[in-house]
């Protein structure tokens, strides 16, 4: 269940990723924010990856902002947020905000 009290932000990253995206999880969730990140555990069949997909998607849609790893700019996630009106900023950004804040 999300925390409705800090700013949650969906970490946008690609499966060979998902060591970074821990990372970056731990980063933002010690500087107070609340932190989703997409679904990479292995699927069972093609309708298990679109639940996967779907749930990730609306993670994006329920976040205060999507951050994404270096070279992440262009997966799905950052697509949907962008088409959706959530904002999109570099991880890097996120967390110097977090630091002025």
């Amino acid at each position: 269940m999300q925390d409705r009290t800090r700013p949650c932000v969906f970490i946008a990253g690609h499966a060979a990723d998902v060591d970074r995206l821990n990372l970056a999880a731990a980063e933002l969730a010690a500087a107070g924010y609340a932190v989703a990140v997409p679904d990479f555990t292995p699927t069972l069949d093609a309708d298990d990856l679109l639940a996967r997909v779907a749930d990730d998607l609306a993670a994006v849609e329920a976040a205060a902002a999507v951050a994404y790893l270096p070279g992440a700019e262009d997966t799905l996630e950052v697509a949907h947020a962008e088409l959706s009106g959530v904002p999109v900023l570099r991880l890097a950004d996120v967390l110097a905000l977090a630091v002025t804040r």
